[in-house]
């Protein structure tokens, strides 16, 4: 069998009311990621699945995943203000959808001065305070507001409320789930030429309640920033300013390389350069790959599944 190879695809281009999003990386069903190049060009993600199997994804990861890529790998351009949302768990979206919940994090790209993210509440709220808020527009003063900065990582949990806006652009990590319940759309859910279908009554059983508290510390070893660590996937920043040899000696998981800042070159059986807002996916059958630097102080985030 010919080795595997880093593995890019076609992106596909979302337009939303806000923005829009950039999908690198699916296995949801109707909307498979196509790979763009070598051998393997024009297979979909969940196609090569099952011809592969723990040689792509890993052992652990087929097993509990199946044929179904477990992960949703987009850029989000935030220009007009994101609807105030939330995700479900694991629980209700297998309950009520047959699906999987939607953990997810934001790691911000670009930042204009007036950008902002609201994550969670800032005091203890409850259903008839949330419809209250929703019906009188203030619902986001009783979210917490974050001015984002580039290189800010936002770990969103299924039930916690967000939303964002003023003009940010974020990757996106997220498990592969595309269930979203709209709690409020800044008004625009109250003319019909800009109402889209709002979700508060299944939003209601969703929600996490109890006010959050987010913290930007995160532990830094070998020149490695840990950013998420969660049962949905792992999450990792590193500043490329020299080659960078990797190894994946348990061979338990694919691995993911996102560009978001710079160019790099990695190299496992073949080589590809990744721009800034590009990724590829490293096979768990690959033992060793390197990451090269193409421009001053690249920065790379490696996202991986235990």
């Amino acid at each position: 069998m010919t080795d595997l190879y880093p593995l890019q695809f076609e992106p596909l281009q979302v337009t939303r009311a806000w923005g829009g999003e950039k999908w690198l990386l699916c296995g949801l069903e109707g909307h498979p990621s196509v790979v763009c190049k070598g051998f393997l060009k024009d297979n979909e993600i969940n196609e090569l699945i099952e011809v592969y199997m723990g040689d792509l994804v890993g052992d652990p990861v087929y097993q509990k995943f199946g044929n179904e890529f477990p992960l949703l790998i987009k850029t989000l351009d935030i220009q007009d203000y994101l609807s105030i949302q939330v995700h479900p768990s694991d629980t209700i979206a297998k309950e009520r959808h047959n699906a999987y919940g939607k953990a997810e994090a934001w790691v911000v790209m670009d930042a204009q001065p007036d950008a902002r993210v609201y994550l969670g509440f800032n005091r203890p709220m409850n259903p008839a305070d949330l419809v209250r808020r929703c019906q009188n527009q203030t619902l986001p003063e009783v979210m917490n507001e974050v001015v984002p900065n580039v290189g800010d990582c936002y770990y969103i949990p299924p039930g916690t409320i967000h939303g964002a806006g003023g003009g940010l652009v974020v990757a996106e990590v997220q498990q592969v789930s595309d269930i979203t319940y709209r709690i409020f759309d800044w008004g625009r859910e109250f003319y019909k030429e800009t109402a889209r279908e709002m979700h508060i009554d299944l939003a209601i059983d969703a929600i996490d309640w109890e006010p959050n508290c987010f913290d930007q510390a995160n532990a830094v070893e070998g020149g490695v920033q840990h950013l998420v660590s969660s049962p949905w996937f792992h999450l990792s920043k590193r500043v490329v300013s020299a080659p960078v040899p990797l190894a994946n000696t348990f061979n338990s998981s694919f691995r993911l390389v996102f560009c978001t800042k710079g160019e790099v070159t990695v190299v496992a059986n073949d080589s590809v350069v990744l721009k800034k807002g590009e990724v590829v996916l490293i096979p768990a059958a690959v033992s060793q790959y390197s990451i090269l630097p193409n421009a001053p102080d690249s920065e790379v985030l490696e996202i991986y599944i235990l």
